[in-house]
């Protein structure tokens, strides 16, 4: 059986724009969460120090002058924004350690933040009466790039973020953004780490890589059936105007019979 142009032109425009399923742009699908709850343990990675971050080290409890030396950001001269927090943070160097007032350097690469507070509490109180510690991580940021409203480099201030938290942030994926394959890209002493996550799928809460980490990298693709799905508005045209012209050529027909 022969087909017409516009019934040609009609299937062809169906099958491009089928080619976007709802489980490709939805997110976090599972037929389960229809009805009912799920729960999703969590496997939160704990982020340890590593050389070049930046921590914020307050101690509380001290006199004036010997807390001007810890607390450089509480001089009323220093504005609190990211820069002046960086500037007055302690680095860790390339051996893994903090240079601090009174106590020295101290080792923290490898511990967590909660872990350096401890150790950090512990050499205060070598020195200090009834001081207390509290480190924070200045240099917690990360990236989402790729097809996202507002990619960009994202400051942290939280315990935790989620990559969903993060895209939320960036204004969220556009459109046509692939949600099946997010590359995260994760710094450690060993190198970077890549991999795919998926959004679509309801069980990425229970991933280890659903937490982000201080400096990871989220790059969202654009789908590759999206050159197809922006030229549906031109192929509408033309399957109008192939249409007009059958229903000339038809009445032409018609008429020289």
């Amino acid at each position: 059986m022969k087909l017409s142009a516009p019934l040609f032109a009609l299937l062809a425009l169906v099958t491009l724009a089928s080619c976007v399923g709802r489980k490709t742009i939805n997110y976090l699908n599972d037929p389960a969460l229809s009805n009912t709850s799920k729960l999703f343990p969590n496997r939160k990675f704990e982020y340890r120090i590593q050389v070049n971050d930046v921590l914020s080290i307050r101690v509380l409890g001290l006199d004036d002058v010997t807390s001007r030396q810890f607390n450089v950001e509480s001089g009323a001269a220093v504005a609190v924004n990211d820069a002046a927090l960086y500037v007055n943070g302690f680095s860790v160097d390339k051996s893994g350690s903090v240079q601090l007032p009174t106590i020295g350097k101290l080792k923290l690469q490898g511990l967590t933040i909660s872990e350096g507070q401890e150790l950090l509490q512990r050499k205060i109180n070598d020195y200090f009466t009834n001081a207390t510690v509290i480190m924070k991580m200045v240099s917690f940021r990360v990236s989402i790039l790729g097809d996202v409203a507002k990619p960009g480099t994202y400051f942290v201030y939280n315990n935790q973020m989620t990559l969903l938290d993060a895209l939320a942030t960036a204004g969220g994926p556009n459109e046509y953004a692939d949600k099946r394959h997010v590359t995260l890209m994760r710094q450690s002493d060993l190198g970077t780490q890549a991999l795919y996550v998926d959004l679509s799928r309801a069980d990425v809460a229970s991933s280890e890589y659903y937490y982000l980490l201080p400096n990871d990298v989220v790059y969202v693709p654009t789908l590759k059936a999206r050159p197809g799905r922006m030229n549906l508005e031109l192929l509408s045209i033309l399957f109008t105007a192939v249409s007009a012209a059958a229903v000339v050529l038809t009445v032409v027909q018609n008429q020289s019979k």
